[in-house]
């Protein structure tokens, strides 16, 4: 039979384990396809080495994942596409087989996407059922068009099927086996679980609901409790949760903990993950740490209430306040990310929020600039509404699609918003700016290899990167 050849096209260093497209692969494995992996992260010879392995597979369909369209940064503005069509160019060196786009970066924005890289189709949301049915297809010598969030280019123009999510509570415990999870780890990743998938949030920005759905859907907790087994087996032991936000279900999350706690697993895994500051109860966080959580990333935004109201978000600076207290009282080590620059940021909002972390005493804060403006989320709609199109508040104001990200930054935030961070911020370690990767102190360390973190993953560290960076720091 020809194989599915599954392609792991994000090369950023340091890695990150494929999550995604070893869901996909294995459940395209548990309904009889045959699968093949080229895993470009990993391999010596990099691009190079897709020729000859597709030239010795003969694939039925070639699978690209999509991470990220983009580094998410206003700083740096690299986007991902360009290599994205390096690779499907070379891949159409060496088969006719169809290439297939998938991720989360390309159900994002699905046809822009498969424009700007010239792959034949895609899939759009949830891969696992969708997959085998376009392999189906396929094998059978039959016109894969009516595949459930199929993307593709037919007549000069784009069609998109309706999407069909995954059920999650359906598909069995993810056997890990065909990316090597453990050399992952051993070169610096954390390796992604995920426990639940959408989310129901109303955040002006955020491309997962877009991306995922707007509907949370739950995984069994011991089903992600074998997965861990899985890989625990393998000898990894370092994990990052690929939820949204783990307790988006204060139930949701209490469960797996409890799951992992009864597995026995507690005490042999550390893991790291993003929570919201709401909701959360003492009882969670207890769970959470004799679970073997070793960090969280609280996406915090702002600590100044007006503009948490404008970003779309459900807590505001009490709640933070009361949260650090209770993260204190529970010993969990955390950290909180800053987003300045959305709609209505100025000067005043950025200080009194700067001034509110110094005042809880928060251990580490990362600062981003600008906010990315994503195509399908309330954000980019009140931008359309309010004649953005002019580039009023756009960083550039003059962008190309999707070949060149696009942020929004606050005009009221007058001239060099990077300055009025660093001039409020002053020296202080705890801060971590999102700037340029070789920037000292940037919070940036995407595919800098001379960073401080390089090194201590040189060195044997190993957990989530700004927890590495911490250490570093000498903050414990």
């Amino acid at each position: 039979m020809r194989p599915f050849v599954l392609v792991n096209t994000n090369v950023v260093r340091p890695p990150v384990s494929p999550v995604g497209l070893e869901y996909l692969g294995e459940s395209l494995r548990d309904t009889g396809v045959a699968v093949e992996v080229v895993d470009l992260a990993l391999e010596p010879g990099g691009l190079s080495a897709l020729g000859p392995a597709l030239s010795r597979l003969h694939p039925l369909a070639v699978g690209l994942s999509v991470r990220n369209t983009d580094d998410c940064s206003l700083a740096t503005g690299l986007s991902f596409l360009p290599w994205i069509g390096q690779v499907v160019a070379e891949v159409k060196r060496h088969t006719d087989a169809p290439v297939v786009l998938g991720g989360v970066g390309f159900s994002v924005a699905p046809s822009g996407v498969l424009e700007a890289t010239g792959a034949d189709m895609g899939i759009a949301g949830d891969g696992e059922v969708a997959a085998a049915l376009l392999a189906g297809s396929l094998l059978r010598g039959e016109e894969p068009w009516a595949t459930p969030g199929l993307v593709y280019q037919r007549g000069g123009r784009v069609t998109a099927n309706p999407r069909s999510p995954a059920p999650l509570k359906l598909l069995p415990p993810p056997r890990r086996t065909l990316f090597d999870n453990r050399r992952y780890q051993d070169e610096g990743a954390i390796v992604g679980v995920e426990t639940q998938r959408g989310c129901p949030r109303g955040c002006i920005y955020c491309a997962d609901p877009v991306a995922k759905g707007r509907r949370l859907r739950l995984r069994p907790p011991a089903t992600v409790a074998t997965e861990f087994a899985y890989l625990v087996s393998q000898g990894v032991t370092y994990f990052h949760l690929c939820d949204s936000e783990f307790n988006t279900s204060l139930a949701h999350a209490k469960a797996v903990c409890r799951a992992l706690i009864g597995a026995g697993l507690g005490e042999h895994i550390r893991w790291y993950t993003y929570c919201s500051p709401l909701p959360w109860d003492d009882e969670l966080l207890r769970l959470m740490r004799r679970a073997g959580c070793a960090g969280i990333n609280f996406g915090v935004d702002s600590l100044y209430d007006p503009q948490l109201r404008r970003l779309g978000r459900e807590h505001r600076r009490g709640d933070v306040a009361r949260l650090t207290a209770g993260l204190r009282r529970a010993g969990l080590n955390f950290m909180c990310d800053l987003l300045v620059g959305g709609p209505g940021e100025d000067e005043d909002s950025v200080r009194a929020t700067v001034e509110e972390a110094l005042r809880l005493e928060l251990p580490l804060v990362g600062v981003a600039v600008g906010v990315r403006v994503y195509p399908g989320t309330p954000l980019s709609r009140l931008l359309a509404q309010d004649g953005a199109q002019d580039g009023s508040g756009l960083q550039p104001p003059q962008h190309g699609g999707l070949h060149q990200p696009v942020f929004y930054l606050s005009p009221a935030l007058g001239g060099d918003t990077f300055a009025l961070v660093r001039h409020l911020i002053g020296d202080d370690p705890r801060f971590l700016l999102l700037a340029s990767p070789d920037e000292a102190g940037s919070y940036n360390y995407a595919g800098d290899d001379r960073s401080g973190l390089a090194g201590a993953i040189r060195r044997g560290a190993r957990g989530a990167y700004w927890d590495i960076l911490r250490q570093e720091m000498g903050h414990g």
